[in-house]
């Protein structure tokens, strides 16, 4: 197993590849870089996990909804002896960049499109399956309804006995819901919550709540419910960031978009309800 000092190490080299087009006075260095362990939150992650899993023993691990492949790398550093897979519903741009990522980042993974609402996988295979930060993005293109399915699916794949994995900004209601819905028996090990470390100033804040607030509209917009309006969709978006950030900037002193992360680390069970 890498040490933390070691990860550290590793998340600064990645994030100067992965923010190599910006300076470093550019507030977008920040933002991008952010991403490449999402300020402490997946060594956090994985370092809970490591109580469970023996990072000197083989074992396969899913992470679903990978993305860029940034969780998924930390996996592959924390657990170097696991066979990793990545899934999501495409690797098309800008999702291609985990090519380049994982290779950066000295880790191999299998890489697998499919959609996790119909996931095409071997029932009692892995031996721990992860999301992180990838729920949200369900909730916001397939609807808030369909992720007590999600969830499902994922504890359906994991071997009995074995992990899942989820760590998500999602509120604790939506968590309560998706979990009280499951079939399939589970344990729960480990309920954890996370702040990041994320303090931006206005200035990377307010460049923060544009790119974010025209993200969001994009998945909206290839969502099963996208707006009719685009532009209204927007603006709409923009109001409700925008005012979390000065309320942020009031109470607090700075921004965090991430607010609190919350952790669960599932254990499945050999029978059904």
């Amino acid at each position: 197993m890498n040490s933390e000092n070691e990860i550290i190490l590793r998340e600064d080299r990645l994030r100067a590849w992965f923010t190599r087009k910006f300076s470093k006075n550019d507030p977008m260095c920040k933002i991008d870089g952010f991403d490449i362990g999402w300020g402490g939150t997946a060594r956090f992650a994985t370092s809970q996990l490591s109580e469970y899993l023996d990072p000197q023993k083989n074992m396969t691990i899913l992470d679903v909804a990978c993305g860029y492949g940034t969780f998924l790398v930390e996996i592959g550093w924390r657990f170097p002896r696991a066979t990793l897979f990545g899934l999501n519903l495409d690797f098309n741009p800008p999702h291609n960049l985990i090519f380049s990522l994982l290779s950066q980042g000295n880790v191999e993974a299998g890489l697998i499109s499919a959609d996790a609402i119909q996931l095409p996988l071997i029932t009692d295979y892995f031996d721990c399956v992860s999301c992180f930060l990838g729920l949200q993005d369900i909730a916001i293109t397939r609807g808030k309804e369909s992720l007590s399915k999600v969830v499902s699916n994922l504890l359906r794949i994991v071997a009995p006995g074995k992990y899942l994995l989820l760590l998500d900004n999602l509120p604790a209601d939506i968590f309560k819901t998706i979990l009280k819905s499951q079939k399939q028996k589970f344990e729960m090990l480990l309920y954890d919550t996370f702040e990041a470390e994320c303090r931006w100033t206005r200035e990377i804040g307010e460049i923060a709540v544009e790119l974010y607030a025209q993200g969001y509209l994009q998945q909206q917009l290839d969502s099963n419910y996208p707006p009719p309006d685009r532009q209204q969709a927007l603006s709409k978006i923009r109001k409700k960031f925008a005012g979390e950030l000065e309320n942020q900037l009031r109470t607090q002193g700075y921004y965090n978009p991430w607010g609190t992360m919350v952790l669960f680390i599932l254990q499945k069970k050999n029978t059904f309800r």
